[in-house]
């Protein structure tokens, strides 16, 4: 019979509190058995007790994240960043605090309702300001800024939060500042510098905002732009007609300096053939005169030669002719010479018949 069915008679055992009786070495076997299952369960305790404890030990950071260890024994935070993505171990009852390591943007802008917004990123209302001169102006602007990697526990000590309220802590403390620089620059400026001098306004709350951001809540700002200014509708329609009366100035002044270029392109054309004419005319002028200057200097050498010539022809009649001094032949001479030269196609000249000289 099974070992669970009670014995009449059994001169030892215990009973079950019902006149049934037991015995001894069921007994044995139950407690036994009663052990061995208490052993197991401490042991299954052990090993579920172990695989929660290691796996609330370690945490998981991301590729776009880094985190500081929040140690909960001493409830402080640790000094050191993780940078590195991947599955770190933090112990027990520790987690991390995360926060993006990417560029994030800040948007002060109105937005349509089926936009997809970024979890990361902060999409707030255009920011009211005042200018210098009194006018209240809406202004819509970005920025793309970065958290400070060595700084990460300076900001989370000064904003504080839980595992999944520091990004939400800072960014509330962020946007505030932003309005309050902003909105205080602002008054350095008139309306119509943010009509004309839009560039310079952006580049001045873009310094300010960067110091004030990373002295104070170690955030770097990577970029601002600033979209244009939305003004008081009479205000606006004054703009328009202002810089309509300035268009039609410009295009009035670019006619005049246009007219002005063309006759003063034409005067230069008129003074460059002027010059011209006159480089010409004393080119020509200077040319006569060296012509004239080597007819001149040939003449009178050729004149020489000739005074030179004539005076050895004298010479020769004088100590050989037939007078004493020559003349009668030499005046011969220069007839016959006079002869050669003339050109007889054109006059005819009448010879005297010339003196034969006496015989010596």
């Amino acid at each position: 019979s099974s070992w669970l069915e009670p014995r009449a008679f059994e001169p030892r055992g215990g009973g079950d509190g019902f006149g049934r009786r037991w015995p001894l070495h069921i007994l044995a076997a139950m407690a036994a058995d009663l052990k061995l299952m208490m052993g197991g369960g401490c042991c299954c305790c052990f090993i579920i007790s172990l695989i929660i404890i290691l796996a609330t030990s370690f945490a998981k950071v991301e590729q776009t994240e880094w985190c500081l260890k929040y140690f909960w024994w001493s409830e402080s935070v640790d000094e050191n960043p993780i940078t590195e993505p991947g599955v770190v171990l933090v112990g027990l009852g520790n987690y991390l605090l995360h926060f993006p390591s990417t560029n994030m943007y800040c948007y002060f802008r109105n937005f349509q309702d089926v936009m997809v917004r970024s979890p990361d990123d902060t999409y707030n209302p255009p920011v009211e300001v005042r200018t210098n001169d009194g006018l209240m102006l809406t202004l819509e602007l970005e920025f793309v800024y970065r958290l400070q990697q060595k700084n990460l526990r300076s900001l989370y000590m000064l904003v504080g939060g839980g595992v999944s309220e520091e990004t939400a802590a800072y960014h509330r403390i962020m946007v505030n500042t932003a309005m309050g620089v902003i909105d205080t620059w602002a008054t350095n400026f008139t309306a119509t510098d943010f009509y004309s001098a839009r560039e310079q306004i952006a580049n001045t709350f873009q310094r300010e905002l960067t110091k004030v951001l990373s002295e104070l809540l170690f955030i770097d700002i990577q970029s601002f732009q600033l979209q244009p200014a939305h003004f008081p509708k009479q205000f606006a329609d004054s703009i328009v007609q202002t810089q309509e009366n300035k268009q039609d100035i410009q295009v009035a002044k670019q006619e005049q300096e246009t007219k002005r270029i063309q006759q003063t392109t034409k005067l230069e054309n008129t003074k460059a053939l002027a010059r011209k004419k006159t480089i010409e005319a004393e080119g020509e002028a200077e040319n006569i005169r060296l012509q004239a200057a080597a007819k001149n200097s040939q003449y009178v050498y050729r004149q020489k030669l000739l005074a030179e010539g004539y005076a050895k022809a004298l010479d020769h009649f004088s100590n050989n002719g037939f007078n004493a001094d020559g003349i009668d032949e030499f005046m011969q001479y220069l007839h016959l010479e006079a002869l050669k030269a003339h050109n007889g196609s054109q006059k005819l000249v009448r010879l005297a018949a010339l003196t034969t000289p006496p015989p010596r």
